[in-house]
């Protein structure tokens, strides 16, 4: 990201430094107390087009040529073909100490030449700049840097030559030899805490990848690593540590990770953003910006003119910052949650990159939070996306929360319904278990298990009673008039039976053939005998079977038998009783009531009652 701090001071400061009209320039003066100066707006310069001029003819020719007056700021003359010249005077004049450093503030200059014009006529020679092997620097420093030794009362004249396919700055600044080792031991303490900061994040995030598997924490790590890396060349510190012996590769490394940042920047925006859902054209811009910084990635190293590229690679990054900002704006104004800290790391960016701005056109002083301003604003940066992450991922795990939440409801419903329409087709399946096919009442498997279940409990609490009914001369029936006769005959009896029977504790089944059966629970004998009679009486009088138009009369001989309560009573000792007592009805002529004596089961002992 450090490269949008790179662009925007670019952009702000191309257009040249401004001249005050005075008479002459203004020589740099050193005292007892001088440890650190500012010798930037002490340059005057003289561009080259042609970089055709050597050392003796830019001194023999320097009063004519020489730029007037002083500039406000630091020469910063963006980006030029030209060869550029700066000149200023260095006198000594009470400082004990003799061993001096010039330091470039720009350490991505290609080439910095540094001319010591002594009075005597003598001139010396330094070469230094990112296209410049390491090793020739004087001092082993990410900045381009310059060793004077300046005795007490002495004064010479510096020239500085300066060529490069970047911009051209020159942030300029003499240093006592002691005060800069102090001043360098405490820079890179800080940028050693910041490069940490970014390792650390980038191996966060990378492990919390590889734990749940989101592309959005890739996308964010290859920019940290990218954005990190690029702030490492930017600051030199690529050149001094990294590829010392490489100045082809530095030269053209930050062309290359400008686009490789800025396509992670763009894969990271498009991931985190979701632009797929909230903004689809904006996402077919991101891949289309994305697919351009791969090629100018590759220019930039195989491009025979590095300028052009480099140019077309920071205008490029500037427009490409601009749809991301745009993106995230357009996310939050759709109340896309994780927008809010996006936006706010932003933020924090390019508060840094202003500040950084504003104090190189002092406009706020120079302190530790301005001249860092960039770091610590791209240290928030990271933080804030950081958090941004974790809050998009606890939003993501609340949504599938609230998503499996719901579909567990859904499932729970359908179960539920599911289970209600298996009970329902259970009921239905018993019920045809239970249920007689022809008559609709109880069958026979029913009845053998509901009277074993009443006996059992008239033996704790309660008598009990059995009806049999068997229809009067049924063979007759069937063969006189048929079958399908004799299946509607047994049809109306069961109605019949039916709606005399109401109690819902009184059970009507089919025992078999014609003959039917009645379990009366809680039921004693003068109930029994009742209920026993009405069926009878029922049957024979409202009946009223018809077939093929014609009357035919049904009657019904009836058993009853008893089970006092608080007795063991077996079932098949009570059927074989309501039986017998059948048995007589039918042997006193039918169409009768016959109920065993209480208390005593025996089939014989039953006597039947004439209607």
């Amino acid at each position: 990201m450090i490269h949008l701090a790179f662009l925007v001071v670019l952009v702000l400061c191309s257009s040249g430094a401004a001249a005050i009209d005075i008479a002459d320039h203004f020589p740099v003066v050193l005292d007892e107390d001088t440890g650190r100066l500012d010798i930037s707006r002490r340059l005057t310069y003289y561009e080259d087009p042609s970089a055709n001029l050597n050392i003796s003819q830019i001194v023999s020719r320097w009063p004519q040529i020489r730029s007037e007056g002083m500039p406000d700021e630091a020469y910063n003359f963006g980006f030029s073909n030209s060869t550029y010249w700066f000149q200023t005077r260095v006198t000594n004049q009470s400082s004990p100490n003799d061993r001096w450093v010039i330091e470039g503030l720009y350490p991505i200059i290609d080439q910095m030449e540094m001319f010591v014009v002594r009075p005597d006529g003598s001139i010396g020679r330094q070469i230094a700049g990112d296209s410049v092997p390491f090793r020739l620097r004087p001092r082993d420093h990410h900045n381009i840097n310059f060793f004077l030794k300046l005795a007490p009362g002495e004064s010479v004249d510096l020239f500085f030559r300066v060529q490069t396919s970047g911009a051209v700055q020159m942030r300029t600044l003499l240093w006592n030899s002691d005060e800069f080792s102090s001043a360098d031991h405490q820079e890179r303490f800080l940028l050693g805490l910041y490069y940490g900061l970014l390792v650390c994040m980038a191996i966060f995030n990378f492990l919390i990848f590889v734990s749940i598997r989101d592309t959005s924490y890739l996308w964010y790590v290859s920019y940290i690593l990218s954005y990190g890396l690029l702030q490492f060349t930017l600051n030199g510190l690529a050149f001094e540590h990294l590829w010392p012996e490489s100045p082809w590769w530095n030269n053209r490394a930050v062309g290359f990770l400008i686009s490789t940042g800025m396509c992670c920047v763009l894969g990271f925006s498009r991931s985190f953003l979701a632009l797929r859902e909230n903004a689809p054209r904006l996402e077919k811009v991101f891949l289309t910006f994305m697919v351009f910084f791969v090629v100018t990635g590759a220019a930039s190293l195989f491009w025979p003119a590095y300028g052009p590229v480099i140019r077309v690679n920071t205008f490029a990054a500037a427009v490409a910052v601009g749809f991301v900002i745009l993106a995230g704006g357009l996310c939050l104004y759709r109340r896309f949650r994780p927008a809010r800290y996006f936006m706010l790391a932003w933020t924090a960016l390019l508060s840094g990159m202003l500040l950084y701005t504003l104090k190189t056109f002092a406009v706020v002083p120079a302190n530790f939070i301005t001249e860092f301003g960039i770091q610590i604003g791209s240290a928030f940066e990271v933080i804030l996306l950081s958090i941004a992450l974790a809050d998009r991922l606890r939003h993501m795990a609340i949504k599938n929360q609230q998503v499996q939440q719901e579909m567990t409801e859904k499932l729970e419903s359908r179960v539920a319904a599911r289970t209600s329409e298996l009970e329902a087709a259970n009921r239905q399946l018993e019920a045809l278990s239970s249920t007689d096919g022809l008559t609709g009442v109880f069958n026979r498997r029913f009845f053998d298990s509901r009277l074993e279940e009443e006996s059992a409990r008239c033996r704790r609490q309660g008598p009990m009673a059995l009806i049999m009914i068997d229809v009067d001369h049924f063979k007759s029936f069937n063969d006189n008039f048929g079958h399908q006769a004799g299946d509607a005959c047994l049809q109306r009896l069961a109605d019949t039976l039916t709606a005399v029977v109401r109690r819902e504790t009184d059970i009507v089944a089919r025992y078999g053939g014609e003959e039917f059966a009645i379990i009366l629970p809680y039921t004693d004998a003068i109930g029994a005998s009742t209920l026993a009679e009405t069926v009878r009486l029922t049957v024979e009088r409202d009946l009223r079977f018809e077939w093929e138009g014609r009357r035919v009369p049904v009657t019904v001989s009836v058993g009853v038998a008893m089970a006092p309560g608080g007795r063991s009573v077996e079932p098949g000792e009570l059927i074989a009783a309501a039986d017998g007592a059948l048995y007589a009805s039918k042997q006193a002529g039918r169409n009768r009531v016959t109920v065993h004596p209480p208390g005593n089961l025996r089939p014989e002992a039953g006597e039947p009652v004439t209607p």
